[in-house]
């Protein structure tokens, strides 16, 4: 495995620019860079590597890590161990099917910045255009994936994210076409728990919390009744210090930034895994924030950030109308692009519900093409899938809102079927 770390500027005016990780498939060949900002580690022999896709992973928040979440804490070759200051390999990483890019977007989160302060206001619009313009200036770089079958991924408020991201390749590759510039291959995307449309993602909340016995019969029958979502606030309280993430898992003793994050961000108003360690986001800010470590990641070094790293940041504020918009608009658009969508959800997610996640598929009223069924992994059911006209949805048994956190040998199996174009 080959891990490459720097940054790309997405604007040269305002001096912003995004750190990114790239966690290479084991087989695969050094990389040659047109930056010598690029650095490289090699765990392995190397051979050609490119026939296996290239995947971008996005955390959502919004304004939390994608270096954070996915390459330390889910789905990268790594994870923290207890006290912060060592790593241990996941078996399960996604690296080890495709080349996973792991990317902090918008500027301000994590490592990535920008010179001028009024980049911290921020919303979707820019946010999928600076992602693009990575892609291009990545795919110049490290021009061996230019060909590569592209993939955009990633979970939570990347439910806007990847598919505001795979609209601007997709009529960004209809201009390139015209004039003979560079076309980005993308084949498709994935996201798990997406938040995708307000409406029908807080009462899929509201139903799954009274479904669970989480919430009162009275603040269940208040909001529904006129659709009132000032109660969610009431809702919250009623939750109590569960782990809403994972919600038959145990918290650590102080709730997860982005726990409170989504909590003030996503909704108006008043504001079974035994290995899961509720504190993992602490350790990975632990680790994150040694020098050695940034130096080694050549990150916050010739640009000194005036902050900490940490997983979820308050230094953005993004636009509300965004975060309260419907992304179904933007799948209708995708939907006649000829691309290979997966939607999937962990069942046991208490801020983005399957609930909600399944009536909103249900909305862009896709013809089925394979009946609801379980799907294996192993001996054991993974979850269940059903398969419409260009977009397949499936459920991962168990798991919570970081699905390849909570099962990752479900979570593993399920992306790497997708990716091969195999069924579940």
């Amino acid at each position: 495995m080959f891990a490459l770390r720097s940054y790309i500027t997405v604007d040269e005016e305002k001096g912003r620019a995004l750190f990114y990780i790239l966690a290479e498939a084991p087989g695969s060949a050094p990389s040659s860079s047109s930056s010598s900002s690029a650095t490289l580690d090699a765990t392995s022999d190397a051979s050609s590597g490119t026939s296996k896709p290239l995947v971008l992973w996005l955390n959502g928040g919004p304004g939390c890590s994608s270096i954070g979440g996915g390459f330390m804490t889910e789905l990268g070759p790594f994870f923290p161990l207890p006290g912060g200051r060592e790593l241990q390999r996941n078996p399960h990483s996604w690296n080890q099917f495709a080349h996973m890019l792991f990317v902090e977007s918008p500027a301000f989160v994590g490592f990535s910045y920008s010179n001028s302060t009024e980049d911290a206001v921020v919303g979707d619009a820019r946010t999928a255009a600076d992602s693009r313009i990575f892609m291009l200036r990545f795919l110049e770089r490290f021009p061996r994936f230019s060909n590569t079958p592209f993939y955009v991924s990633g979970e939570s408020y990347a439910g806007h994210y990847v598919p505001n991201l795979a609209l601007a390749i997709v009529e960004g590759n209809k201009v390139a076409a015209a004039s003979g510039e560079p076309k980005i291959n993308l084949q498709g995307f994935l996201v798990g728990n997406p938040w995708t449309d307000a409406a029908i993602d807080n009462m899929g909340a509201v139903d799954y919390w009274w479904t669970h016995a989480l919430i009162s019969d009275q603040t269940a029958q208040g909001v529904r009744a006129n659709c009132n979502f000032s109660r969610i606030g009431t809702a919250f309280d009623e939750l109590g210090s569960i782990n809403i993430y994972e919600i038959y898992a145990d918290l650590c003793d102080e709730p997860p930034t982005s726990y409170k994050m989504i909590r003030m961000s996503y909704y108006p108003g008043d504001g079974s895994n035994s290995e899961y360690d509720p504190c993992i986001d602490d350790e990975t800010e632990d680790y994150l924030n040694l020098p050695e470590v940034q130096r080694a990641l050549h990150a916050n070094q010739t640009v000194k950030l005036p902050w900490r790293w940490t997983d979820c940041t308050r230094s953005i504020t993004y636009s509300r109308e965004d975060l309260l918009s419907s992304m179904l608009p933007v799948y209708e658009r995708l939907l006649q692009a000829n691309l290979r969508i997966l939607v999937y959800s962990g069942d046991v997610d208490g801020i983005v519900p399957v609930v909600g996640t399944r009536r909103w598929v249900t909305t862009l009223r896709l013809q089925e093409k394979e009946a609801w069924r379980p799907w294996f992994s192993g001996s054991q059911v993974g979850g269940y899938v059903v398969q419409y006209a260009g977009l397949t949805f499936a459920t991962v048994r168990g798991a919570g809102h970081m699905v390849p956190y909570v099962q990752p040998v479900r979570a593993a199996h399920m992306v790497r079927a997708f990716l091969a174009g195999e069924p579940l």
